[in-house]
């Protein structure tokens, strides 16, 4: 049975310890962070049931981390519990009012806290029962991206059946190519969907004995995705130096196909993509993935969460927004660093910071 995660964030030591070392001990797996900003680095990839949280810390406080956990689509929904030795009038009334789900007073009792966390723990796990629904976005933009490959499909299927003794081999294999290119679209909509789902519930291993090498999995990706982007071959430009990496040959082809499928897809035809890799470090390989495309605003980059799309219809974008989030997921989950540094209408620039595999340290 999978334990409930509680994310405790305090910065006073002695409280986080012995309320960590209580609650491990009650069968929850914890995770402790010292500020706003440490917890934000959690929950990046690790996802709990429940968050409780000091006010005042530094670097980052209690209610910036709230607010922020609020705007995510991902977190918003997580009951988040104010803890606090501050005293001041009214000051549990205003937390509530900006939508914690219940405060307490240090200090506080053992058996209040318990049962504190009990209840809001029930409560969650019945609200995600009643909604656990694969997809947090807009339903319209769900519904267009497996219906659009599936009539592709179907439609294919129609005219070859209706015309079977009437089309010549080309026609037919035009016909063909299309189901495919439907079916791999439509296959890649579901894959995304239940791979969101494994790590939204913190069910996806990774195994600290997966590599791959870079260069050989980077070819066969740009195979994969050119069979989409017809004579389009001559925009990938890349130099890319052989490495093992600490990361399994599946989740960095996921990587590769969806940040390189983004940057041309929103770039202009004229435009060429850049990818370089080489090895940064003792530690780390360096990969960057430069396009010359529409960006993103200072505004987009701060709300780049799951299912988060910007200005779909102007920019007749296909998708359900959750490539670039799933990536960044999976990077910190094996320990890697992504950055990324954008401008309106001038492009973006991916640096992704992957583990070197054990044997390539040495």
């Amino acid at each position: 049975m999978n334990k409930n995660k509680i994310l405790l964030v305090d910065d006073e030591l002695n409280i986080r310890e012995t309320t960590t070392e209580l609650l491990i001990y009650k069968n929850y797996e914890v995770k402790s962070a010292n500020n706003g900003q440490e917890a934000l680095d959690i929950v990046a990839y690790w996802i709990p049931d429940l968050i409780i949280c000091d006010i005042m810390m530094p670097i980052m406080d209690g209610t910036k981390f709230h607010e922020i956990v609020k705007e995510n689509k991902s977190l918003v929904a997580i009951p988040f519990i104010f803890m606090t030795a501050k005293k001041e009038n009214n000051l549990m009334r205003k937390c509530m009012l900006d939508g914690a789900d219940d405060f307490i007073s240090k200090p506080f009792k053992t058996k209040e806290l318990l049962n504190i966390i009990a209840t809001k723990i029930d409560r969650f796990q019945k609200i995600k029962n009643v909604h656990n629904n694969l997809y947090v976005g807009e339903k319209k933009y769900f519904l267009h991206e497996v219906n659009t490959p599936l009539n592709g499909i179907l439609g294919s299927i129609d005219l070859l059946l209706d015309n079977v003794n009437n089309l010549e081999k080309e026609d037919r294999k035009t016909f063909y190519n299309a189901i495919k290119i439907s079916g791999e679209r439509l296959n890649r909509t579901m894959q995304n969907l239940i791979l969101y789902e494994s790590l939204k519930n913190n069910e996806l291993n990774f195994s600290d004995n997966e590599q791959c090498e870079i260069l050989n999995v980077f070819w066969k990706t740009k195979k994969k995705i050119l069979t989409t982007y017809k004579n389009q071959e001559n925009r990938i430009t890349f130099e890319i130096d052989k490495s093992n990496l600490k990361i399994s040959k599946k989740n960095l082809d996921f990587i590769l196909f969806e940040l390189i499928d983004n940057a041309l897809k929103f770039s202009p035809t004229n435009t060429i993509i850049i990818i370089s890799g080489e090895k940064y470090n003792d530690t780390y390989y360096e990969l960057i993935i430069h396009d010359f495309g529409i960006g993103f605003s200072p505004e987009e980059l701060k709300t780049i969460n799951a299912a988060q799309q910007f200005n779909r219809d102007e920019r007749e974008q296909q998708g359900l927004g959750l490539g670039l989030y799933l990536s960044k997921t999976i990077i910190k989950k094996i320990k890697g660093v992504f950055s990324i540094i954008s401008n309106e209408n001038k492009g973006t620039k991916i640096s992704l910071f992957l583990p070197l595999s054990p044997e390539q340290l040495h």
